[in-house]
């Protein structure tokens, strides 16, 4: 099985995951799409490098950029390249030109696959796809239905253009395949249901850096569906109730979106906000400090934020919506709290920074599930299912044309 998957700096954690555990049985090729505006993005944490537009290849480029550790994970496929735009705007008619060129890439090695990971992040290759027909496409859709807030006019578009041309679709959770197969009309028979697996990619950036008691995170993007406000509501609650606690806000605000402003915390509590771009040794850090990670969301389907803090063994307290409760498991790798319920959360935050021992069991349980339920093997052996069907239907098809 050959397979050409195409991924964005958005999602670089667990496509270098996954494209690792594919490698251990089949032959991957890693594309990574790169925009002048995708430099530091997630834990793509590459200063901007002006590159020429088109298919380059992607370690020389890359390599004074990642500990050894990181780059063996693409190292695995068989081959990595960066897909290089040079317009900011993906609208643009090079935008069609180089996706092209990334479509005929796949042709010319012999696919049998061309695993897309999402096309929300970017419309550039959806542009491309509507006339592409020589090699069958499973797609991978990270959110079903896009947070609110975050819709727009480029993922309606994306979708519109790169649906029609799916074979078989992948959902990361099991808790809007319904809904997603209603809205677009896809027969349940395309979809396909797996979990991602702990970002463990993530723990490979040093840090020296300890667990610090009573330290509360809350880590990722700011945006209207994560919950800050519900966040700082809860901050004060602990604060009251426990001395000494620190709470820490780590992301930059979307494009649009005013954060609420931090509020004083009384008995020694502390907040910090830090709200730029953290480079992944900083955020590698932050998730080694952490007690615990809070995910207060209004809406979610799953979260990288979840998985990045299960590969530093952290416990996390999260809101039982979308996905979510197929991750965070009560009792078990964290804590689930009904979202925008503030004392049920401040109760579930006190209960692990009062509780050391408690703290602990989650933190083996957490340790435990990376190695099982959230081992990329089991990822990979759906997707790879995925791929023979796909390429088998494919193959019978040209027989019959």
């Amino acid at each position: 099985m050959r397979v050409v998957y195409y991924s964005h700096p958005a999602f670089f954690e667990p496509a270098l995951c996954l494209v690792r555990e594919l490698s251990r049985t089949c032959e991957v090729h890693l594309l990574l799409e790169i925009s002048p505006t995708a430099w530091r993005t997630a834990a793509f944490d590459v200063g901007e490098r002006r590159l020429p537009p088109g298919i380059l290849p992607a370690d020389e480029i890359l390599r004074d950029a990642f500990p050894s550790g990181v780059r063996d994970y693409w190292r695995s496929a068989a081959s990595f390249h960066l897909v290089a735009h040079s317009s900011v705007r993906s609208l643009h008619p090079s935008s069609w030109r180089i996706s092209r060129q990334a479509l005929r890439f796949a042709v010319d090695i012999g696919a049998d696959v061309l695993h897309i990971d999402d096309v929300d992040v970017s419309p550039r290759l959806a542009l491309a796809l509507p006339a592409f027909r020589r090699v069958p496409i499973v797609l991978a859709v990270h959110d079903p239905e896009p947070h609110s807030g975050e819709r727009n006019w480029r993922k309606r578009l994306a979708r519109r253009l790169a649906y029609p041309r799916a074979a078989k679709f992948v959902l990361y959770n099991a808790a809007f395949q319904a809904a997603f197969a209603a809205r677009y009309r896809i027969a349940p028979s395309a979809i396909e249901v797996t979990r991602l697996g702990v970002y463990d990619v993530f723990a490979q950036w040093p840090s020296d850096t300890a667990a610090q008691p009573r330290t509360v995170l809350f880590f990722g993007r700011l945006s209207p569906y994560k919950g800050l406000d519900v966040f700082y509501d809860a901050a004060r609650l602990v604060a009251e109730r426990v001395a000494g606690v620190t709470f820490v806000v780590a992301g930059r605000p979307v494009e649009g979106y005013t954060p609420p402003s931090p509020p004083a915390l009384p008995r020694g509590g502390a907040l910090q906000l830090i709200d730029r771009y953290l480079s992944n040794s900083d955020a590698a850090a932050l998730f080694r400090s952490a007690s615990v990670v809070v995910c207060p969301y209004r809406d979610a389907t799953q979260s990288g934020v979840v998985l990045s803090a299960f590969a530093f063994v952290v416990p996390v307290i999260a809101s039982a919506v979308g996905g979510l409760p197929e991750y965070v498991i009560p009792e078990r790798t964290g804590l689930l709290v009904p979202p925008g319920d503030v004392p049920a959360l401040a109760a579930a935050v006190e209960r692990i920074i009062r509780d050391p021992a408690f703290a602990m069991q989650l933190s083996r349980n957490i340790a435990g599930a990376a190695s099982h339920e959230f081992h990329w093997r089991h990822t990979a052996e759906a997707l790879l299912r995925t791929y023979g069907r796909v390429a088998r239907q494919d193959r019978a098809t040209s027989r019959g044309a």
